[in-house]
C-alpha cells in the first residue's frame, strides 16, 4: 500500500506535490492550533462547571442554615425553662376546668412569641396529654391523620430528639418537631409533642434570587418526592445519580442544558439547577467556533496563496514539459511557441534556455539530414522488394521449361498469362496495395503452381467479409504461400493442403497461410520466430516479410504457429485503413 500510494505521489506534477505537502503541514499546524484552543476551552468550561456547582453548595449551606434554625426553635421552646414550667401546671390540672383552659391560653401566647422568632416556620401544633391540639401561626392545611401519627410514633422513639419529615406531593410543607420532656427536676417526664410546620418552598423562593445563572431553574426532591419546582415549571426527567454532587449536559425537549446537582449531607435532598446550555456557555461555544472558522479562513486563503505560489513557480517546468511533448511528435516550431520568451534567471529559466537552443541544433541536423535518411530508407526497401521478383520469375521460368519439354503448350500459355499478371504486380511502384488486388495477385501465383504439383498440392482462397478495400504491404500472401509449398507440400509424402485465409476483423485484417505439411519442432519454431534459422534457396523468406511490414505498416502483428506432423500456420494482422491500390 505505501508503495502504491508513493508511485502515484512520484507521477503526480509538481505544483500538487507542493500544494499536498503544504496542506499537510498546515493541515496539522491548524489541528494542533485547534486542538490546543479546544483543551483551553475545555479547561475554562470545567472551571465554570465547577463554579456553578460551587453556587450551588453555597445555596444549599443557606437553606440547610434556615434548616438549622428550625432545629434550634424546636430545640429553645422545648428546653425553655418557662414553657417547661407552663406545661408542668398544665399536665397537673383536670381537663375541663377554667384553670385548665387559662393556663393553655397562657402556653398558647407563650408558643406565638416563640413563633415570630422565624419566618420559615409558618405554624406550631401542640398536643396534651388529653389530645388537645394547639395551634399557633397561619393555616397551612389538614394534616394526614396516618403522616400525624407516624410523626408522633417518630417523636415517641427518639425519647426528645429531633424528627423531620421532608414535603410530600400532597403536603407540600416541612413537618419538624420532638417530644418535650421535663428537665427541671430531671424527671424527663413527657410534656406532649411539639410539631412546626415550616414552608421550605416560600423559604427557597425568597433565596433563588441569590443564584447568578439567568433563566436558571432550580429542582428540589427528596426520596419522598418533588420538594420545590418553580411555578409554571415544566419537570424533565431528572437522570439519577449515585454521585453526591457533580454536573452533566442533558437534552430536553430538543434543547441543550446544563444540569449541576448536589445532594445534602444534612437533610439527604438533592438540588438540581437546570439552565439552557448557552446561557453560560454561549460566549465560549461563540469564541470556540469564530475560532475555528478564522483557523478555516486563514487556511482557505493561504491555500489559495500557496496555490498562486506554485503554479508561478512550476509554470517554466510545465511550459518545458509541455514543449517536450510536443517535440516527441516531431513538431519543433510548435515546441518552441510553447517556451515563454520572459527572460528568467532562475533554474528554470535557465533550463528553458539550454532546451530552446538545443531544439534549434536538433531541427537544422534533422533539415540537414531529412532527405538522406528518406533515400536510405526508400532504396532499403526497394532492395528488400527487389528480392522477391527475381525468385517469383526463376520458378515460374522453370515450370513453363517442362511444360514445353512435355509438350504442354495450352498449360503453359494459360501460365504466361498468370506470369505476366503478377510481373505486372511485383513492378508496382507503391509499397501498398488492397486486400482484392493481393488476392488476385496469389490466385494468380496458386494456378501457376498447379500445373507444377497438380495432386500433391491442395489450394483453397477463403474469404470472409468485405476486407477487398483496405490496404496491406505489396507482395504479403504470395511469399507465404511459396514458404508453404517450399516446408509443407515439397516435403510431404501425401497430399498437402494448402489454405489462404482473408477475414475482416473489428479494427484488422487477417492474412492467414495454413499448410498441413510435416510442421516444426519446438526448437525449430523458436528459430523461425527469432530470425536465427538459415532460409532455404535464395534466402527469401519470412524475415523479409516481417521487416516490410514493420516499415510500411506500423502496428502489424506477425505470428507464426506451427506443430511436428500438424502443420504450420502464418497469421498477418494489419490494421484497417482503407486506399487504393494497383489494379491487376
Amino acid at each position: 500500500m505505501k508503495r502504491k500510494l508513493w508511485k502515484i505521489f512520484r507521477n503526480w506534477k509538481l505544483a500538487k506535490k507542493m500544494m499536498l505537502v503544504y496542506v499537510i503541514l498546515f493541515g496539522i499546524s491548524c489541528g494542533i492550533a485547534v486542538v490546543a484552543l479546544q483543551i483551553s476551552l475545555n479547561i475554562y468550561d470545567g472551571k465554570l462547571y465547577e463554579k456553578s456547582l460551587q453556587e450551588l453548595d453555597f445555596f444549599t449551606q443557606k437553606v440547610n442554615d434556615n434548616l438549622d434554625g428550625v432545629e434550634e426553635l424546636s430545640y429553645a421552646i422545648a428546653m425553655d425553662t418557662e414553657i417547661q414550667q407552663q406545661l408542668s401546671k398544665i399536665k397537673s390540672l383536670n381537663y375541663h376546668s377554667a384553670e385548665y383552659s387559662y393556663e393553655m391560653y397562657q402556653f398558647r401566647t407563650l408558643l406565638l412569641n416563640e413563633l415570630n422568632s422565624h419566618p420559615m416556620v409558618k405554624n406550631i401544633l401542640y398536643t396534651d396529654r388529653n389530645k388537645t391540639k394547639i395551634t399557633v401561626g397561619v393555616d397551612c392545611g389538614t394534616v394526614d391523620a396516618g403522616r400525624y401519627n407516624r410523626l408522633l410514633e417518630q417523636f415517641r422513639e427518639a425519647r426528645g430528639g429531633y424528627v423531620v419529615q421532608a414535603p410530600t406531593e400532597k403536603y407540600p410543607y416541612l413537618l419538624a418537631g420532638r417530644d418535650v420532656l421535663k428537665h427541671l427536676d430531671a424527671s424527663m417526664d413527657d410534656l406532649g409533642p411539639l410539631m412546626m410546620t415550616c414552608d421550605v418552598s416560600g423559604m427557597i423562593e425568597k433565596k433563588i434570587d441569590e443564584l447568578e445563572a439567568n433563566h436558571s431553574t432550580l429542582f428540589v426532591y427528596s426520596n419522598d418526592g418533588m420538594i420545590y419546582k418553580e411555578d409554571k415549571a415544566e419537570v424533565p426527567e431528572l437522570p439519577s445519580v449515585d454521585q453526591t454532587q457533580g454536573y452533566r449536559i442533558i437534552f430536553y425537549k430538543g434543547q441543550k442544558y446544563f444540569m449541576c446537582y448536589l445532594k445534602s449531607s444534612k437533610s439527604g435532598w438533592m438540588f438540581v439547577n437546570i439552565f439552557p446550555y448557552s446561557e453560560i456557555f454561549g460566549q465560549t461555544m461563540m469564541v470556540r467556533y469564530l475560532m475555528v472558522a478564522g483557523f478555516f479562513i486563514i487556511f482557505l486563503a493561504t491555500t489559495l496563496v500557496m496555490k498562486k505560489l506554485a503554479k508561478v513557480i512550476t509554470a517554466p517546468l510545465e511550459q518545458l514539459s509541455e514543449s517536450m511533448q510536443i517535440v516527441e511528435t516531431g513538431d519543433f516550431s510548435g515546441a518552441k511557441k510553447v517556451l515563454t520568451r520572459e527572460v528568467r534567471n532562475d533554474e528554470a529559466g535557465t533550463l528553458a534556455q539550454e532546451f530552446r537552443v538545443m531544439l534549434d541544433k536538433i531541427n537544422a541536423l534533422i533539415h540537414e539530414n531529412y532527405e538522406k535518411q528518406l533515400l536510405l530508407k526508400d532504396t532499403k526497401y526497394r532492395m528488400l522488394q527487389a528480392q522477391i521478383n527475381p525468385h517469383f520469375l526463376y520458378n515460374t521460368l522453370n515450370a513453363l521449361n517442362w511444360m514445353v519439354q512435355a509438350d504442354r503448350g495450352e498449360d503453359a500459355q494459360k501460365v504466361i498469362i498468370e506470369l505476366g499478371r503478377m510481373l505486372h504486380a511485383s513492378f508496382a511502384k507503391e509499397p501498398l496495395t488492397t486486400v482484392a488486388s493481393e488476392v488476385q495477385l496469389v490466385k494468380s501465383y496458386i494456378a501457376i503452381q498447379q500445373f507444377r504439383y497438380h495432386n500433391r498440392a491442395k489450394f483453397t482462397v477463403e474469404i470472409e467479409g468485405d476486407p477487398g478495400s483496405y490496404q496491406v504491404p505489396h507482395m504479403t500472401l504470395q511469399p507465404l504461400v511459396e514458404n508453404a509449398i517450399c516446408y509443407g507440400v515439397e516435403n510431404s509424402l501425401v497430399c498437402c493442403e494448402v489454405t489462404v485465409r482473408v477475414q475482416e476483423k473489428k479494427d484488422e485484417v487477417l492474412l492467414e497461410v495454413a499448410n498441413t505439411g510435416p510442421g516444426m519442432t519446438p526448437e525449430e519454431l523458436e528459430a523461425v520466430r527469432n530470425s536465427t534459422i538459415k532460409p532455404k534457396g535464395h534466402g527469401i523468406g519470412l524475415k523479409n516479410i516481417r521487416e516490410r511490414l514493420e516499415m510500411v505498416c506500423p502496428g502489424s502483428k506477425f505470428q507464426i504457429e506451427s506443430r511436428l506432423d500438424k502443420g504450420t500456420v502464418v497469421r498477418i494482422l494489419v490494421p484497417k485503413r482503407k486506399g487504393r491500390g494497383p489494379n491487376v
